[in-house]
């Protein structure tokens, strides 16, 4: 007995666990063979490694969530005690009972009209013997040819209950006049003129009602669990974007506090600078002063000499001395105070406390409005063009062979751009400069052997044999070629249904994950719709697939009139 409320206890506490406390904060989802790092973080190891891979050859690397660096890069092992911990999480289930209104009540338990005291729960009912039978008495009437030929029906409800309480027969018509249940007997009497159908007929059509009104339930559970998809995916962009948000908005301060300290370190080098020049300055007048204030001295002594002698003969020997000497003006000398200076930095702080009080309010006030609510996805063309987005064609990350004309058309040219870093070098691609975080919509119009629609992260590999829109995780791509349709990401490729159109529209809903390719129209037809978490902002690309003898190639990004 100790036992089993130990283990019952057991399961409550494990019923107590937070699924939240072992999601990683990079996928937020459960941890997938789960590692701690040395400051006591815990991530699956290809998110953490991932997020390390991505910071490349470096001297520290950081924890994504407390920030906290480590040199050399941390070697992980698999933290089994962890890993155990989520595998009993993924095995238990919380089960929510339905809303009362909701639930149809079991029901009763029949019992055996031959058990003695009723012992044992009936399982059929004879509706000729008006009695019901437990598995073990109702064997005659499987064996015995006389019994054999009554009607026997699950054991749902007591067998008197279908029973006219007048006649003591069975009901078996319905009384559609006034919708009850009665007996042969009913219709000669107090149900007399009425309107009755049979039992098996009122069977058939209250089972097609059901079937309806459950087909109708079935619409509203998919309805719901499509709601709660939405809520939940929501909720992880709630958590992605506020991660994303707090390490921009760090990188803001912190670059913020950068540019004042280099202010305050220049300021504090032109003060030593000026007050190493005022110094020099002063000591050179000073070393002239001192001289002149000697030979002045000394001819002051020379003439309080001459002027003390008797002799009358020196005297008028020495009358032709001369009273006029080299003078100099020292000028308005070095700066005394540097109290100008701190007058201006005391008005910077004063013009900074005000930007900062009248800022604040309009950031606090963003901060605390969070619309959980995800608006509707657009359907017609209009509604689309709310989200038009103007996008520009990158020169610098254009295929050496394709012509950029009005940064947002290309077509084939046999004069090579220059070599960039950002170029595409093994495939004929290029991405806008445009980084999209939110709803954006845009249209392509092209003339190919193939179209490649896409977007990528700014990181996407632009030399390898996998630097193909679709061939790494980091590209999504919807591709046209004749009549064939197909999608691609990391290298997996997925057949579309439908036919291809020349003028492709492009539906991102960042904060949804939701990327979607359309036929443009006045009522929009979709082709092909992905839902995923994006971890970066997105740039919009296009690529194409032509020889060099095709005449007319050409994509271009349709303009807004």
């Amino acid at each position: 007995m100790a036992g089993k409320e130990e283990d019952l206890q057991d399961n409550q506490c494990g019923v107590n666990l937070d699924r939240e406390q072992f999601c990683c904060s990079v996928c937020l989802d459960l941890l997938k063979e789960p590692v701690t790092i040395p400051c006591g973080h815990s991530y699956c190891r290809s998110c953490i490694e991932s997020c390390w891979d991505r910071q490349g050859e470096r001297e520290e690397y950081g924890c994504p969530q407390c920030r906290e660096t480590f040199h050399p890069r941390p070697v992980l092992k698999r933290n089994n005690m962890l890993a155990e911990v989520v595998k009993n999480l993924k095995m238990m289930r919380y089960p929510q009972p339905p809303p009362p209104s909701l639930t149809l009540p079991a029901p009763p338990d029949v019992a055996c009209d031959f058990c003695s005291l009723g012992r044992n729960k009936a399982t059929k009912s004879c509706l000729t013997c008006l009695a019901s039978y437990c598995d073990k008495h109702v064997e005659p009437h499987y064996t015995v040819p006389v019994l054999q030929k009554h009607e026997l029906i699950s054991a749902t409800m007591p067998v008197g209950d279908k029973v006219c309480t007048e006649h003591r027969k069975l009901m078996d018509l319905c009384c559609q006049t006034d919708e009850q249940l009665i007996c042969t007997e009913c219709t000669v009497d107090k149900h007399k003129g009425h309107t009755f159908v049979s039992i098996l007929e009122l069977k058939e059509t209250t089972k097609e009602r059901l079937e309806k009104v459950r087909k109708q339930v079935q619409e509203k559970v998919q309805q719901r669990e499509e709601e709660l998809e939405t809520i939940i995916q929501a909720e992880k962009n709630v958590k992605s974007s506020a991660q994303i948000s707090k390490a921009d908005c760090a990188k803001a301060f912190s670059e913020l506090i950068s540019s004042v300290q280099n202010r305050r370190s220049k300021l504090e080098q032109l003060i030593e600078a000026q007050e190493k020049s005022a110094l020099a300055q002063a000591g050179e007048l000073k070393q002239r002063l001192e001289k002149e204030l000697g030979e002045l001295r000394g001819r002051d002594a020379q003439l309080l000499r001459l002027s003390s002698s008797d002799d009358v003969v020196y005297l008028a020997q020495r009358n032709s001395i001369s009273v006029a000497f080299q003078d100099f003006a020292p000028g308005a000398g070095p700066p005394r105070s540097f109290t100008d200076v701190t007058a201006c930095v005391t008005e910077l702080k004063a013009k900074a406390d005000i930007l900062l009080n009248e800022t604040w309010p309009k950031i606090s006030a963003t901060v605390s409005y969070v619309d959980f609510s995800l608006p509707p996805a657009p359907n017609s063309r209009e509604e689309f063009l709310r989200y038009w987005r103007p996008l520009t064609l990158d020169d610098t990350s254009n295929y050496p062979n394709l012509n950029l004309v009005d940064s947002c058309k290309m077509r084939p040219s046999p004069i090579p751009y220059p070599p960039h870093p950002n170029r595409f070098t093994k495939f004929p691609q290029v991405l806008c400069k445009e980084a999209l975080t939110e709803r954006s919509y845009w249209e392509v119009e092209w003339h190919a052997r193939t179209l490649s629609v896409a977007v990528a992260y700014a990181d996407a590999n632009r030399t390898s044999d996998e630097s193909e829109f679709g061939r790494n995780d980091k590209s999504w791509t919807l591709e046209c070629s004749g009549d064939t349709l197909k999608f691609r990401h990391n290298d997996v490729d997925m057949k579309v249904p439908g036919s291809c159109s020349k003028k492709i529209g492009v539906f991102l809903d960042y904060q949804a994950g939701i990327l979607s390719f359309y036929q443009v129209s006045d009522q929009m037809l979709q082709i092909f719709e992905v839902q995923t978490m994006f971890t970066e902002p997105l740039h919009p690309g296009i690529g194409l697939n032509y020889e060099w003898y095709d005449t007319g190639v050409f994509a271009q990004l349709a303009i807004l009139k």
